[in-house]
């Protein structure tokens, strides 16, 4: 009892020099510990529900506010040369809202990535600054796989997920989505938390990393499996694929047959890969719809959320899905009817900008990285987040609306880490070089604020 004593007295003192040593920092700091603190929080609650994915976001914006008025000079904003694409992403939201024929419900539609998808990118971009910080993001990333999978596995076994007691949709598993869209969900948190094999082979030999990463990262496939969302198959087979073209000697073939295996062996396990299902999909009416809409608004859309009320307006309705649907379930058809062509042209050089932008600035850092013999990592998990990003291209193929509040905002938080990593990314022979020790990692070292 004694010395259990003793140990929480100590741990006492270590906190409250903690706490004096964050008092005692410069504003920046401060600022900058609440904003990636706040943020790594917000990824690793991201499917707890919508209040969260409501609230954190701004507590990050204040933080990041605060932030900027201490160091905007050393922000990574401040030092991006590609900014001008955000003003081509805002170019075509705002040709939503003003060329709607409904101003209103289109503002209302659009409004609500206000709060989470559109600021996320600035938030997240600050809060890399070095290997440590991009790190732990990955850590935030593979505990929210790991324990919204076990989620999946609860829900399986007993019917009901242990955080909602929502129960399975139509046969398929929810987690704490209340909807088989968690597939969606699943497949792109999960490719971030493919860098925790290269984060374990920094500790250990292959064997027991390759297991650690099956005990970590099995409840996250068995969800997906079980959310049966083609989808999100779509997305985890086009990130493999990406890998082998961002890291490989530039065999696209290799590439693309390696994506095609893994996306038929993922429908496999998910039991969706009948041809007939694929042909019989409301989708393709879906599509038809969108389409028609686009005709009738070429230039500057029908407006954003106007997907329903105008082809109701045109007398059409869906051949298989519900009358009340409400997108077209195809990124670009959206983009495309929504906003019309014009639109349509500034939302892709947005979206293929930063595509290739962190494509061109990570592959050769990359490769540099690998010649070191697996001795640097910080590239590595720079290039899943680009993945992560330009895999949610992919998952729009068959997905949702643009303005998905979650979706999007779960592919401009990995776009906002690259842009991080890459604009405060070290040359790859820096990268490779072991880390020297802090202060505050030396063994009985106080941690510093």
């Amino acid at each position: 009892m004694y010395n259990l004593l003793e140990y929480g007295k100590s741990r006492l003192t270590v906190f409250r020099e903690q706490a004096e040593a964050f008092r005692q920092s410069p504003p920046a700091e401060r600022w900058f510990s609440c904003l990636f603190w706040s943020f790594w929080a917000s990824l690793v609650t991201f499917p707890m529900g919508y209040a969260v994915r409501d609230v954190m976001p701004v507590v990050c914006l204040v933080f990041l506010a605060l932030y900027y008025r201490h160091n905007w000079q050393g922000s990574v904003l401040r030092r991006l040369g590609a900014w001008p694409l955000f003003v081509c992403f805002g170019l075509m939201v705002l040709i939503g809202i003003v060329f709607s024929g409904n101003v209103g419900s289109s503002l209302l539609h659009a409004g609500s990535g206000l709060n989470k998808g559109f600021i996320l990118p600035f938030i997240a971009m600050e809060c890399v600054r070095n290997e440590k910080d991009l790190l732990r993001l990955v850590w935030a990333s593979v505990l929210a796989v790991f324990w919204q999978g076990l989620d999946g596995v609860c829900q399986a076994l007993t019917g009901k997920d242990f955080l909602m007691g929502y129960p399975p949709s139509s046969g398929r598993l929810t987690g704490s989505f209340d909807d088989y869209e968690v597939g969606n969900y699943i497949a792109l948190a999960l490719i971030p938390a493919f860098s925790l094999w290269y984060v374990l082979r920094q500790w250990v030999s292959r064997l027991p990393a390759m297991l650690l990463c099956a005990a970590t990262l099995w409840p996250g496939f068995f969800l997906l499996a079980g959310a049966g969302s083609r989808s999100g198959a779509l997305a985890i087979a086009a990130a493999l694929g990406l890998w082998f073209l961002l890291a490989g000697a530039g065999n696209r073939w290799k590439s693309l047959l390696f994506a095609v295996a893994a996306l038929f062996l993922i429908l496999l396990a998910q039991g969706r890969a009948r041809m007939d299902a694929v042909v019989d999909d409301g989708r393709w009416s879906l599509w038809k719809l969108g389409w028609r809409v686009f005709l009738e608004h070429p230039w500057f859309g029908a407006g954003a959320g106007q997907y329903n009320a105008t082809f109701r307006a045109l007398g059409l309705s869906p051949e298989k899905d519900l009358i009340t649907i409400s997108h077209p379930h195809n990124l670009y058809l959206d983009m495309l009817y929504a906003h019309g062509l014009v639109g349509f042209m500034f939302g892709m050089i947005f979206l293929l900008g930063f595509s290739w932008w962190g494509y061109q600035r990570i592959r050769p850092q990359l490769l540099a990285e690998r010649s070191h013999g697996g001795k640097g990592i910080y590239w590595h998990m720079t290039a899943w987040f680009w993945i992560g990003f330009v895999a949610w291209l992919f998952n729009g193929i068959f997905g949702h609306d643009f303005y998905r509040v979650w979706w999007l905002a779960l592919a401009m938080g990995h776009l906002g880490v690259m842009i991080g990593a890459v604009v405060n990314g070290p040359a790859s022979e820096e990268a490779a070089r072991p880390a020297p020790i802090a202060p505050s990692d030396r063994p009985g070292a106080p941690p510093q604020a």
